[in-house]
């Protein structure tokens, strides 16, 4: 019994010592290399940076007191002069532009219904002034004295009636008088009682503000210090309200068709932006491309200033914040770096043919991060002297080593 318990530890220490045995030579002599098969691919340089958005807006209040009506949504883009609200300064209100509108309705009906009414009368009387017209000739050809006066007395009664049926005496003619005076006695009244503020500018209509609109404008970079920007804490005050008082700000209208962003940096970081280059930021909402159009140097401190007029939802409510910046961004083959050899002075990676050898195939990086790089593909230029030379590189789905430094070319691997 003894003996057979022994023959089964044995067995199992051998079954172990097999197994490592196994892996040390599959992983020393066996194991097939580590290979990469090429593809397209992008990489980017990028780094999260407290920032700084500056607009040029304008904050317009209320040239009266009074109770205020608004015409524009938020985030709406409107034109200069474009009515935006308007500030009842007395008792008019809804009612009276209800009975405005109402009586406008009630004299259109009037007139358009005014040379129908008593037609068939109208045309009667018409008729029998036209006789007694012709009567009254007939008695002055005749020097019938006493004819002519009763017909006189008889047209100026027709024509009387005829008023009194279709004109000015009649009571759709004085109905409509009046109407017509109540109508200019309340429009008066509410032209007087109603100021409309308008847009000063064209741009996008906010009715937030923080307190920095007309200390960060866009003519005021160059004077902006760190110590300002440290000590900043903008908090979000709605301006809509029911009612208003003289002077209040009652909306803000913001350009949008350039802004900026001020980029925190220190001075050595700085460098890695230059002047006229497009970098990219991830707002909330999307990310937004603008170009660095110049640098403010504060003590140990960059501000990066950079343009854009590409549209972010809310652009014109953010100030302060912290946001990924996209410096270098880079598409082509994209390879592992660790497969990267340098040979002659020459940058390059090990491609595998296909009996397996290895073969030197120069590259031309065009940008890299910490753990891959973007090469071009097919072939590159070089400069030889005075001559310039196409060199052959890498195409896509070649098959090229990692680990570059283990090899030399003409290793065969499996």
């Amino acid at each position: 019994m003894k003996r057979k318990h022994k023959l089964i530890r044995t067995a199992f220490l051998l079954a172990v010592l097999l197994y490592f045995l196994y892996k040390l030579i599959y992983g020393v002599f066996i194991r097939p290399p580590d290979t990469q098969i090429v593809r397209f691919g992008e990489v980017s340089t990028e780094q999260e940076y407290q920032c700084i958005i500056v607009r040029d807006e304008k904050i317009v209040k209320s040239p009266s007191e009074g109770i205020i009506k608004y015409y524009v949504e938020e985030g709406e883009k409107v034109d200069r002069d474009y009515k935006v609200s308007e500030i009842y300064t007395s008792s008019v209100d809804e009612k009276d532009k209800e009975k405005l509108e109402d009586l406008h309705h009630r004299i259109d009906e009037i007139e358009s219904t005014k040379g129908n009414m008593f037609k068939v009368d109208v045309e009667k009387i018409d008729n029998e002034i036209n006789l007694i017209i012709d009567n009254l000739r007939k008695a002055r050809i005749q020097e019938d004295f006493q004819q002519i006066r009763q017909l006189h007395v008889s047209l100026e009664n027709k024509i009387d009636k005829k008023r009194r049926v279709s004109g000015d005496k009649s009571f759709s003619g004085s109905n409509l008088s009046k109407l017509q005076s109540e109508k200019v006695l309340l429009e008066t009244k509410i032209k007087n009682s109603i100021l409309g503020i308008n847009s000063p500018g064209s741009g996008i209509v906010s009715y937030y503000v923080d307190g920095y609109e007309e200390l960060l404008t866009p003519s005021n970079l160059s004077n902006i210090k760190y110590d300002f920007i440290k000590e900043m804490k903008p908090s979000l005050e709605k301006l809509k309200y029911d009612k208003v008082i003289y002077n209040q700000p009652v909306f803000k209208i913001t350009d949008n068709t350039a802004w900026y962003i001020l980029i925190i940096t220190d001075s050595n970081d700085s460098d890695t932006f230059k002047k006229g280059k497009k970098i990219s930021m991830d707002f909330p909402s999307e990310r937004i491309t603008g170009s660095v159009v110049d640098k403010i140097n504060d003590e140990s401190k960059s501000f990066i200033i950079v343009k854009t007029n590409q549209f972010e939802n809310d652009f014109n409510r953010l100030r302060k914040l912290n946001l990924n910046v996209v410096k270098e961004q880079y598409e082509g083959l994209k390879i592992h770096k660790d497969s990267i050899v340098e040979r002659d002075s020459e940058l390059g990676v090990f491609l595998l043919s296909v009996n397996r050898k290895a073969i030197f195939r120069p590259i031309e990086i065009l940008g890299h991060d910490d753990e891959y790089a973007i090469v071009k593909s097919n072939e590159f230029e070089r400069k030889e002297g005075d001559t310039v030379k196409r060199v052959k590189t890498l195409k896509l789905y070649d098959e090229i080593l990692r680990h570059g430094a283990k090899y030399e070319e003409g290793d065969t691997v499996f």
